[in-house]
């Protein structure tokens, strides 16, 4: 992978800092060349997850990448959001690698969620679920937790013919698993094809893969692609339509292993381990974009950070990772891109920005190809240890949904709300609590700049929320979502909210 950066001059305005009524949890930023957000239409799409309209007769949704085994390292549970004013049905068949599944039907109140464990009878190293609402404006994310430590996403809306991810590795100490989830009747034909640090790869054993009505099938990726240090992946069905998850976990490196990133790994006969043990759990892209956007952008002490750009395409792509900080401001970086290849942005390692300091950033296409984009971190001591996955927003909402502020976990919330009109806007912050959205104690109506993104951290607050979050806006924004283990920066997991039509 490289870094192909080339200087332009630009000037970007640093606002000042925002204040939430009653607490100083809100930090200014700007938003560096973001575009239009829409002023009204229909919902956005964030990377295959969307709520469906209030009139909706139903909606589905597709979850996939966990495990349901003793000491499991993403055991999960479903977290079924109702933002809507009246009761749900919730009918959820749960399916193991394994063939085993079982069907339930939940009831979820107006204003409401509810948390139902991801398992089987029996255990299965592997499971994914699908779950059909009687209704629209709800929300399924996906929360597992483990040894390793939690993740949070929101599940799909849609199958697709093709899927892809940015990032991933086969180490000593490191796995990554495709999951795929064939919600349909029909039986699914697949083949996977790869960019690593050996080329572009199409192992035989990862071609025609047969995916089952209704079934589940897991692709760990190390037993034909062993020792890739990144592997960006393309997922591709030649009949039927599926959902594709990876889950990547690291575990612990062996005491005096060979750590990658040092000295001794670069000896031809290293091994090298990640030092940075963890599991991330992450829906993948329908298909590239051209536009992408992370409100949450941090480095520091202990923080690795950096982008992983992915051209699956067969034109050379051009793109602008646009960056604004917290203080001061940054030239934006560009990137060539060259068909089937893989660019990354080391970003903690940018001299223009500083350590410490917060920002959000935006990437377009130069040229209008489009392209997969993710954001990775992984952090050790003084950070928050733990790694995070965040493939960016493609498009900008006035509503969003994010589940259940507290998830079990010894974390803090923290959302971030990045605007991207160009225009300032009124951001409200309220919970769903007895039935009925109400405001979140020590948040009032936050107006920002133009491009200002919000740091809300919830653990500060003097009631921190226990219900679901509804963040609305007047004008288009993206939030994102970090739990975080301690003041310093660096997160254990990261995702994005979910769009909320209207």
């Amino acid at each position: 992978m490289a870094e192909a950066p080339h200087r332009r001059r630009t000037t970007v305005r640093r606002l000042p800092a925002v204040a939430v009524l009653g607490a100083g949890l809100v930090l200014g930023l700007v938003l560096g060349h973001g575009g239009a957000g829409r002023a009204g239409g229909p919902p956005a799409t964030v990377v295959g997850s969307a709520v469906a309209p209030a009139d909706a007769l139903s909606s589905s949704w597709f979850c996939a990448g966990a495990t349901d085994a003793r000491k499991g390292v993403a055991n999960a549970r479903l977290l079924v959001t109702n933002a809507g004013h009246r009761s749900l049905q919730a009918r959820i068949r749960i399916v193991s690698d394994r063939s085993a599944a079982r069907t339930l039907t939940v009831p979820v109140g107006a204003a409401a969620s509810v948390l139902v464990p991801e398992a089987l009878a029996g255990g299965a190293p592997w499971v994914g679920a699908t779950v059909q609402l009687d209704g629209g404006q709800a929300s399924v994310e996906q929360e597992t937790s483990g040894p390793l430590g939690p993740t949070v996403e929101a599940c799909a809306t849609t199958s697709s013919r093709t899927w892809y991810f940015a990032a991933g590795q086969t180490l000593v100490n490191a796995t990554s698993t495709i999951s795929l989830l064939n919600p349909d009747a029909a039986p699914a034909i697949v083949d996977l094809s790869f960019t690593t640090d050996q080329g572009e790869e199409q192992p035989g054993g990862f071609q025609g893969l047969i995916v089952p009505p209704g079934g589940l099938v897991e692709v760990p990726l190390g037993s034909h692609l062993r020792r890739r240090r990144f592997i960006a992946t393309t997922v591709r069905a030649t009949a039927g339509a599926v959902v594709a998850w990876k889950t990547d976990v690291v575990e612990q490196p062996a005491k005096g292993a060979v750590l990658l990133g040092t000295a001794g790994a670069r000896s031809p006969l290293a091994d090298p381990a990640s030092p940075y043990p963890s599991v991330t759990d992450v829906l993948g892209a329908p298909s590239p974009a051209t536009r992408w956007w992370w409100p949450d952008g941090a480095t520091g002490a202990g923080t690795v950070e950096q982008y992983e750009v992915y051209n699956p395409g067969a034109v050379t792509a051009r793109v602008a990772l646009s960056v604004a900080l917290d203080q001061g401001s940054a030239e934006p970086f560009t990137l060539t891109v060259g068909p089937g290849q893989v660019a990354t942005l080391p970003t903690s390692a940018a001299a223009r920005i500083p350590a410490g300091v917060a920002y959000a950033a935006s990437l377009r296409s130069l040229n209008g190809v489009p392209v997969v984009a993710e954001r990775t971190v992984d952090a050790a001591k003084p950070a928050a240890p733990g790694s995070a996955e965040l493939l960016g927003a493609t498009e900008p909402a006035h509503r969003w949904l994010v589940g259940a502020p507290r998830v079990g976990w010894d974390h803090r919330l923290v959302l971030t709300v990045a605007g991207t009109s160009g225009k300032p806007a009124v951001v409200t912050v309220d919970q769903l609590v007895g039935g009925r959205l109400v405001a979140v104690q020590g948040i009032g109506a936050v107006h920002i700049g133009p491009r200002a993104p919000l740091v809300i951290d919830f653990g500060r607050l003097p009631a921190p929320p226990t219900g679901p979050i509804v963040v609305q806006a007047t004008e288009g924004v993206v939030v994102a979502r970090q739990l975080l283990g301690t003041e310093r920066l660096g997160a254990e997991t990261a995702s994005l909210g979910v769009p909320l039509p209207g």
